[in-house]
Parts: structure tokens; C-alpha cells; sequence
């Protein structure tokens, strides 16, 4: 019995909820609000194969990839539920053409948090995990 209820998944509203608590928070760049709703072993993964892995790489990728993408502001289209996840599609309002344009994300849950993004743009739009590694390999230069 125990182990049901420890097992057992977020509601859907719950869920939805979660993931424009989310939106918001990186929005406003409140990433205090970020970290208490993502795994602290949260990964984020784009179409590239470019991949960020733990809370901290996650905000810091976050964080530096907006200040220096002139703060994109996420906007949600729709928001759907799939088995245990969510997906999310949108887009990322910017003035900087390579920012600007659609947005998918799967989501899913570790838990109660989100433990997993995987992002899907346009390939000449950049992604969070895609600057963090562009920054990596400029820094090792």
C-alpha cells in the first residue's frame, strides 16, 4: 500500500500546473522558483543531441543563455498531457532571429518535479544546451 502512494502520478492538473510555474519562473528569471520545481538531476535535451545534465548546469545554462540572448521570453501555445508527461508547444519571442521562432518541449516527471525537457526548434535556432555547449568549447579554445 505504502508503495503505491509513493509511486502513484501527479495529477494532470498538477502537472500543468507545474509546467507554467515553470515558464513563469524562467520568464521573470526566478530561478530560486526553478530549482524548487525541477529534479535536482533534471536533464534538458535538444534535437541536436546538445544535453545539459543537473539542476545547477541547467540554471546556469538557463541564466547566461538569456542575459546574453537579449531574455527571450517563453510563450506557451498549447500545452497538452501524454501519458506521464506533458508536452508543450510554443514559441521563444525575441529580437535575435536565431532565438526567435517555435518551441516543442516533451516533458516528463521525476517524482514531483520535472525531471526531463527534450526541446525541439528549427535547427539554425539555438537552444539552451546547444549555447552551453558552444560556450564549453569556446572556453577550452
Amino acid at each position: 500500500m505504502v508503495f503505491g502512494f509513493l509511486n502513484k502520478r501527479l495529477s494532470r492538473k498538477t502537472r500543468a500546473k507545474m509546467v507554467g510555474q515553470l515558464v513563469d519562473a524562467l520568464n521573470r528569471f526566478d530561478y530560486e522558483a526553478v530549482e524548487r520545481l525541477i529534479s535536482p538531476d533534471m536533464k534538458v535535451v535538444d534535437a541536436g543531441g546538445y544535453r545539459l545534465e543537473g539542476a545547477a548546469a541547467v540554471i546556469d545554462a538557463d541564466r547566461t543563455f538569456r542575459e546574453q540572448a537579449d531574455r527571450p521570453q517563453i510563450i506557451v501555445d498549447t500545452l497538452d498531457h501524454w501519458g506521464k508527461g506533458m508536452l508543450l508547444r510554443g514559441h521563444l519571442e525575441s529580437p535575435m532571429a536565431e532565438i526567435d521562432g517555435p518551441l516543442m518541449w516533451r516533458i516528463e516527471f521525476t517524482g514531483n518535479r520535472i525531471g526531463l525537457i527534450e526541446t525541439t526548434r528549427p535547427l539554425d535556432r539555438m537552444t539552451a544546451p546547444m549555447f552551453a555547449s558552444r560556450r564549453s568549447a569556446q572556453a577550452a579554445r
